[in-house]
């Protein structure tokens, strides 16, 4: 086992931890603070509901890409490809960018301000 694979399993264990939380997002129809932060007053969102239903989907499938890059790394599949596996890096970085974005554009539209 070399080092490199030590990140790539953590990067696995967040895609896993994402799908999780997604899913529990959806099927309790409760915001986790996770995606929110610790101090924010769920309670008090403005459309909760919109904010899960716009999430949903970006969550799932950004964990779903952590898990698949995460995999594909520990596995150790594009080893003898180096480009290969920094453009899949670079491709991480950018969802992982995206995600961010988006994330914080859906709590602008459907958590500020007072129900």
């Amino acid at each position: 086992m070399n080092f490199g694979m030590i990140p790539d399993l953590l990067i696995m264990a967040c895609g896993v931890y994402m799908i999780y939380w997604a899913v529990q997002m959806r099927s309790t129809n409760k915001i986790p603070t996770m995606l929110v932060g610790k101090g924010f007053p769920i309670n008090r969102a403005k459309d909760p509901e919109g904010f899960i239903r716009f999430t949903f989907p970006l969550t799932f499938a950004t964990g779903v890409v952590l898990f698949v890059v995460g995999m594909v790394g520990a596995l150790g599949i594009f080893i003898t490809y180096p480009l290969a596996e920094t453009l899949m890096r670079i491709a991480l970085i950018v969802v992982i960018i995206a995600y961010g974005m988006a994330l914080m554009k859906a709590q602008k539209k459907y958590l500020v301000g007072v129900k």
